[in-house]
C-alpha cells in the first residue's frame, strides 16, 4: 500500500488537521516526528526524544519551504505549508461524496477565507505579530512548562474590543447558518477550525470555554466534526499512545491533545 509521510513536531500545531485529513480519506501515512527544537532537557525514558538534538538543523535545508509540517507523497514527493497541504489533500479526499476542498469557484473562495483567518490568528499567540515577544507568548509560556499567560488572553479576548476576540466573533458569524462553514456541506476549512480551537484551547488558553463562551455556532460546528465516525475511531485508538508524552514544569504534553480526545467521545 502507498504510504504517506508526515513530517512534524509530536504535538498537535499545524499538524494534526492534516493527520485527520489524512484519516478521514483513509490514507496509509506515518508519523515522522522531528524533535522540538528548543534547548529543553529530555526528561529520561522517552523516544523519540521530544526536544532539540539537532535533527532540525540538519532537516530544515532539505524541506521544500524552511518550515513544518512537510508531507512526502507516495511517489515521494515532498510538499509543504500546511493550507497547501490541506488543499491539496481536500482535492483528492471526499467525504459524504463531495470533495472537502470545494470545486465550486465561490464556496473554495469562502473556505479559503476562512482558512486565512485562523491563520491570522496564528501569530498573535505565538508572538510573531510584532507587539508581542516570541518568548513571552502564550504557546512558548505553556510549552516551556510555565502558566498560562492569564493577563494577556484576557486583554485579547475582552468582548468587542479585544483583537483576538473580534476575530473569533467574525468567525461565530460565518458559521450562522448551519453546522458547516457552507451551510451543510463539509470542508476542509470546518477540518482546519476544529483543530485549531482543540489545539488553542489546550496549549494557548486554559481551555476551550475562553473561546467558546457566547460562541454557539463556533461550539456546534467544532462538535460537530468531533462526531465523524473516523474521527471519533482515530482519536480512540490514539489516546494510550500520548501518556508517553513528556511533562515541563506545570505542562503535561498529552494535554495538548484533551480537546481532540473530548470531542471525538461526545
Amino acid at each position: 500500500m502507498s504510504t504517506y509521510k508526515l513530517r512534524y513536531w509530536n504535538i498537535p500545531g499545524r499538524g494534526e488537521s492534516i493527520r485527520i485529513m489524512l484519516t478521514l480519506g483513509s490514507l496509509d501515512f506515518e508519523n515522522d516526528f522531528t524533535p522540538l527544537p528548543f534547548t529543553i532537557k529530555n526528561p529520561e525514558n522517552t523516544s523519540p526524544p521530544p526536544f532539540d538534538d539537532g535533527s532540525w538543523a540538519k532537516q530544515k535545508p532539505q524541506t521544500p519551504w524552511g518550515t513544518l509540517p512537510t508531507l512526502t507523497l507516495p511517489d515521494g514527493t515532498i510538499v509543504g505549508q500546511q493550507r497547501a497541504i490541506i488543499r491539496y489533500l481536500g482535492k483528492i479526499i471526499q467525504y459524504e461524496g463531495r470533495p472537502l476542498y470545494p470545486e465550486d469557484p465561490i464556496q473554495a473562495l469562502t473556505t479559503d477565507g476562512l482558512m486565512d483567518m485562523l491563520e491570522d490568528i496564528w501569530p498573535i499567540l505565538i508572538g510573531l505579530n510584532g507587539t508581542e515577544s516570541f518568548n513571552t507568548a502564550p504557546l512558548l509560556t505553556t510549552m516551556f512548562g510555565k502558566p498560562h499567560l492569564i493577563d494577556f488572553l484576557e486583554k485579547k479576548m475582552e468582548p468587542q474590543k479585544g483583537e483576538l476576540a473580534l476575530m473569533f466573533d467574525h468567525i461565530e458569524k460565518a458559521y450562522s447558518t448551519g453546522p458547516y462553514l457552507l451551510k451543510n456541506q463539509p470542508s476542509c476549512a470546518d477540518i482546519l477550525l476544529f483543530a485549531a480551537i482543540a489545539w488553542w484551547g489546550a496549549a494557548m488558553f486554559p481551555s476551550m470555554e475562553m473561546i467558546l463562551e457566547s460562541r454557539p455556532n463556533i461550539k456546534r460546528a467544532i462538535e460537530t466534526v468531533g462526531s465523524w465516525k473516523k474521527i471519533k475511531d482515530y482519536y480512540c485508538t490514539l489516546k494510550s499512545t500520548r501518556k508517553t508524552l513528556p511533562t515541563v514544569g506545570v505542562t503535561k504534553y498529552q494535554d495538548f491533545y484533551k480537546n481532540f480526545h473530548s470531542l471525538s467521545m461526545n
